[in-house]
């Protein structure tokens, strides 16, 4: 699971924290670097004049300052200073034993064969190093005092900053639109990004207007000529019965009969699917007869074919789903396997997992990819719409379904749900 991301706000008050903490380091940093180099080149102009002072004269003299001395070789330096001692380098400072610290300068004089040192031992003179501590633990509460007042001000900014935004999210979140709530939002980007929000939420409910005026009006214009189909395929099979009509004509109002039935539940889902509508409580199905009923009601749809059922259901076996949904769903299946069935056996069985439903099918009707059954335009086979709509009545109701090919098997999966 991913972690959720930072709000908005979170992300403003951490770049201002960031920036104050960067601030206020390398302020610090170059602030420490300051004192020191300034103490640094103090001691050295000292050393400086002194060497002036020294060449000016014809011969080596004590030096004024009382903390400094003059040596002709290195062998005559201070012993802590001889054990830190580098040299044939440019570095002039070091630290003795016991807080002793050391600058050194060499020059040559006139009156001497070797170049001379200059050492000050400027322990008593130091100004940075006796306050260090002090120092830095004043950089370290400024640097909180700075970062508080940042997170402070992030805070202040990001709650100003993105109240119209948060503003603007709860609105999509609740689905509280109402006309002209752009309008409420600053003339900036939110403003911007509201008034498109509006424009689109505006087209959706005019585009669910027209499908639900459209899902009523064919509710209507279709159900009533099949209403009459119905009827009157009811009234002359009633006369046909008793006038003794030719067996072809009466097989012919039973297609007819039958296919407006198909008609009309076809139509019943496709609606049901475009409303979104709810189709009533879970009930407790007898699985065994309401599979023998639907097989029966197909029936004709194998008449001719070469076609042999193979129907195996646990007796007592009884579901808690929607018993309209689950109807939907069997015909779908079971009528796909009729019609696109090559010859052979449809193996229908059912137990507490799943519905198995297994039936050849023909070469030409063996689809390279699976997903291809849901595709509509395939001309030699119908089971893309079949499915399709299947596979959506599934998905609102907890149902799985799964498709599987053996050889020039398919074999369907209908796995209910847990409980």
């Amino acid at each position: 699971m991913n972690k959720p991301a930072r709000s908005l706000g979170q992300r403003i008050v951490w770049a201002f924290v960031i920036l104050a903490l960067l601030c206020a380091s390398l302020f610090s940093f170059f602030n420490v670097i300051f004192v020191y180099t300034v103490e640094d080149q103090f001691f050295r102009h000292q050393l400086m004049d002194e060497e002036k002072r020294q060449l000016q004269q014809p011969q080596l003299s004590a030096p004024q300052s009382p903390a400094m001395r003059i040596y002709l070789g290195t062998k005559d330096f201070p012993a802590d200073l001889l054990q830190v001692l580098e040299l044939n380098t440019k570095r002039t400072e070091y630290s003795g034993l016991d807080g002793r610290h050391y600058h050194l300068r060499s020059f040559v004089h006139p009156a001497a064969k070797a170049p001379v040192w200059l050492v000050a031992e400027v322990s008593q003179q130091l100004v940075v190093r006796p306050i260090r501590d002090e120092m830095f633990l004043l950089y370290g509460v400024s640097t909180l005092m700075m970062l508080l007042l940042a997170a402070a001000l992030g805070f202040a900014l990001a709650r100003r900053a993105t109240r119209p935004l948060t503003q603007l999210a709860e609105l999509v979140q609740n689905d509280q639109f109402s006309p002209g709530f752009s309008k409420v939002f600053p003339a900036n980007e939110i403003g911007v990004l509201a008034e498109a929000l509006e424009q689109n939420w505006q087209r959706v409910q005019a585009f669910i207007a027209r499908e639900q005026a459209f899902s009523r009006d064919a509710s209507h214009e279709l159900r009533t000529p099949l209403a009459v189909i119905q009827s009157s395929c009811e009234l002359l099979l009633a006369q046909a019965s008793t006038q003794a009509w030719p067996a072809e004509q009466q097989q012919r109002l039973e297609q007819i009969q039958h296919s407006s039935r198909q008609m009309n539940q076809l139509i019943s889902t496709l609606l049901a699917m475009s409303r979104e509508q709810h189709l009533g409580q879970t009930e407790t199905i007898k699985l065994a007869g309401l599979l023998e009923q639907l097989v029966l009601n197909l029936s004709p749809l194998l008449d001719g074919k070469h076609i042999e059922l193979e129907l195996q259901v646990e007796p007592d076996l009884q579901l808690q789903l929607n018993p309209v949904l689950l109807q939907m769903v069997l015909t779908n299946l079971l009528q796909n396997a009729f019609l696109h069935s090559a010859a052979g056996t449809v193996h229908i069985s059912a137990d507490s997992q799943e519905l198995l439903i297994r039936n050849p099918l023909q070469a030409e009707d063996v689809p390279t990819e699976l997903t291809a059954l849901f595709a509509k335009g395939r001309q030699s086979s119908g089971y893309g719409l079949g499915l399709g709509i299947v596979q959506r009545l599934c998905q609102q109701t907890g149902l799985e379904l799964q498709l599987n090919r053996s050889e020039q098997q398919l074999i369907v999966r209908l796995i209910w749900p847990k409980l």
